[in-house]
């Protein structure tokens, strides 16, 4: 449906946090025949988080908005790794 890397980009368009920590983002769309999910990776040093976002919050984040999903995986990823007292603005 979205190619990888127009979905990699608008979700670094939305977060830009990701880039002002150094988190390498991937996107990659699964394989299997049917399958609607990507999986989204957060990078940093040596510290990974993996999760999946469903057709329905591409969709979303496509459309210019942000994912409740997206938010609470960056947050915890930035919480855990990077800066302790970090918070993100909830999705809307």
């Amino acid at each position: 449906m979205f190619e990888q890397r127009e979905v990699e980009a608008k979700i670094r368009e939305l977060y830009p946090d990701i880039d002002k920590f150094g988190i390498f983002l991937t996107v990659k769309k699964e394989r299997l025949l049917g399958a609607d999910n990507y999986d989204v990776v957060l990078e940093k040093d040596a510290r990974t988080a993996t999760f999946k976002l469903g057709i329905d919050d591409v969709k979303q984040c496509m459309a210019g908005n942000r994912c409740s999903l997206i938010n609470a995986e960056l947050e915890r990823f930035v919480r855990r790794f990077i800066d302790e007292s970090y918070t993100i603005a909830e999705a809307g």
